[in-house]
């Protein structure tokens, strides 16, 4: 009889016996995994418990902050309305009388112009190009007696070159001192026409021009040298002076010209600059620059010669200077400011004059309001002049938007207390909490006899718990309900009253601020206590599963080394048997 073994050496599984064996021991890994995956759960779930107070928290403080005054008391803020906003717009501050008043605006204020008194270019001539007018290149349509000539413009040709190409067409182009060029026949009795649909260049439309009855044509636009583009001291910037480099000043700001200023980039300096309060324009059709002030009012603009000679070559001020260039005498020219007006109003038969068409308080008289003007006060048919009403008032938006926040961040609050304490939920039995909550509820409707005024209850102001109708078994008489007609009224009728209510010292929100403020408190705090023990268990848990992990691969190394002896054995036995049976 002979006798066999299967496998490496016994036969048998043993390493689905180590597996089985295995997997029994981590049965305790399991539930440790188990019970920490709760542990986190419920963390989670205080966490946006946690947020949910936090947002009530902040909403109340939108009421109660008016213990910090200003633009937090949101009983204090103002709106201002006008009757007309075309003739003014108007805002109120905290500080403002709650009244009306009767407007009427005879003037705007107005901005100074500063203009050059005299063209400061000088008038183009034969060697100015085309592109340094703005004219671009293309085609121009003429015709002599309706036979038609094109005349094509180059990108580097001169005003001389194109009156070449005209005069070769019979037409005879001219400017005079005032830079207006002037087309007509060179031969008496023959009829020009100038341009065409097809034309590409902009030459008509840009100098502007027209027929004349004569049968001429003129330029609308002067045609002037110098551009944005010209280097202001270039020999050659077609100014009618030369500028020399330095200084002068705009406002009571001082600007530098070098060799390598333009116009384009002076004119970008001063507007960019708060202290000149002004901005520049070159008008290129009329060779001159205008400055004009940012601040309404009857008031010059202060323009100074310095070391520059520019504001004289723009002629805006005069300067007499020695050999050596410093000033012996300089003068602005007053008649080239073209002075702004006053804005003049009337508030309750009161007359205002301003510098402005923003009326702050301290011109008004009227503490905390700010009118802008936009109009003036026309008279009807009969002559009579109407009045815009100008009424203060309390601005409830805000704090009805507060009240609004409120009711929903408590209902929010009390609808996820409820959920998270439900039988088995994850905070189910956490009796501080529903403690902080059952002590919240009781603010809101409980009568808050410290409070002095005609409101004791937070019904009697707009703001009640919900009502069972009979009709629905599911209606939570637990949360709020919000009537703002209520609430407005009840605002209007005793707006003191509902102050002390909501946010007094000893007001229902005040008190409720404090119980939620004392449940996140942070290290005493109820949220803060319970997260603490929450994050021991976790970190318990996470050890315990750890140092069992380690006996279960120490376990499973202890199977496998003893099976692996066993196998050992029966190997030998087996080899022993077998040189038995050899012998």
């Amino acid at each position: 009889m002979s006798i066999s073994f299967s496998g490496l050496a016994s036969g048998l599984d043993t390493s689905g016996w180590v597996e089985a064996l295995v997997s029994a021991k981590q049965q305790k890994i399991k539930t440790f995994q188990a019970d920490l995956s709760l542990i986190k759960s419920t963390k989670n779930t205080l966490n946006d418990t946690r947020a949910v107070f936090n947002a009530l928290r902040t909403s109340i403080e939108k009421l109660t902050d008016k213990k910090f005054g200003g633009t937090f008391d949101l009983f204090t803020q103002n709106s201002a309305k006008s009757s007309n906003e075309d003739i003014f717009t108007a805002t109120a501050g905290a500080g403002a009388s709650r009244q009306s008043y009767d407007v009427q605006v005879q003037q705007l204020a107005t901005f100074t112009k500063a203009i050059s008194n005299s063209s400061a270019s000088s008038v183009a001539d034969d060697n100015t190009k085309l592109d340094s007018l703005g004219i671009t290149e293309g085609s121009l349509s003429v015709y002599v007696n309706g036979v038609k000539t094109t005349i094509n413009i180059e990108e580097d040709d001169t005003l001389g070159d194109l009156k070449s190409q005209l005069a070769a067409a019979n037409i005879n182009a001219q400017i005079n001192e005032n830079g207006v060029l002037t087309l007509s026949a060179f031969t008496e009795g023959d009829t020009i026409n100038i341009g065409a649909t097809t034309d590409t260049s902009n030459f008509v439309s840009l100098i502007g021009l027209t027929s004349q009855d004569d049968g001429t044509y003129a330029s609308t636009n002067s045609l002037y040298k110098a551009n944005v583009a010209s280097k202001l001291t270039d020999v050659n910037s077609g100014f009618n002076q030369q500028i020399t480099e330095g200084t002068f000043s705009i406002g009571s700001a001082t600007f530098t010209i070098n060799e390598n200023t333009t116009l384009s980039s002076l004119i970008s300096q001063i507007n960019n600059s708060e202290e000149a309060q002004a901005n520049a324009y070159w008008d290129d059709t009329t060779g001159k620059l205008t400055i004009t002030s940012k601040k309404e009012g009857a008031s010059y603009i202060n323009i100074e010669s310095g070391t520059s000679n520019f504001t004289d070559v723009m002629n805006l001020t005069t300067t007499q200077r020695d050999a050596d260039g410093n000033i012996i005498s300089t003068r602005m020219f007053l008649e080239a400011q073209e002075l702004g007006k006053n804005a003049m109003l009337t508030i309750n038969g009161t007359s205002i004059t301003a510098t402005s068409n923003t009326i702050t308080s301290d011109v008004s008289r009227i503490e905390g309001v700010t009118l802008t003007l936009k109009g003036v006060s026309t008279p009807d048919d009969n002559g009579t002049v109407t009045s815009t009403k100008l009424n203060v008032s309390q601005d409830t938006s805000g704090l009805v938007d507060a009240v609004k926040g409120f009711v929903e961040s408590y209902n929010n609050m009390v609808s996820k207390v409820n959920q998270v304490t439900a039988n088995g939920a994850d905070l189910d039995g956490e009796t501080s909490l529903t403690s902080i909550a059952r002590t919240i509820k009781n603010y809101a409707t409980s009568a808050n006899t410290s409070n002095g005024g005609e409101y004791k209850l937070l019904s009697q102001i707009g703001i009640s718990t919900s009502k069972a109708d009979g009709t629905s078994l599911s209606t939570n008489t637990a949360t709020l309900e919000f009537d703002e007609a209520a609430f407005k009224k009840a605002l209007e009728e005793g707006p003191e009253s509902v102050q002390s209510i909501l946010a007094g010292e000893n007001g229902i929100l005040s008190m409720m601020e404090n119980t939620v403020e004392m449940s996140l408190k942070a290290s005493v705090g109820f949220f803060d206590v319970k997260q603490s023990t929450l994050d021991t268990n976790i970190q318990n848990m996470e050890t315990k599963i750890k140092k069992q992990n380690t006996k279960v691969e120490h376990y499973r190394k202890q199977l496998e080394d003893r099976f692996s002896n066993m196998e050992l054995l029966i190997s030998k036995m087996q080899q022993n048997y077998s040189s038995f049976l050899a012998g």
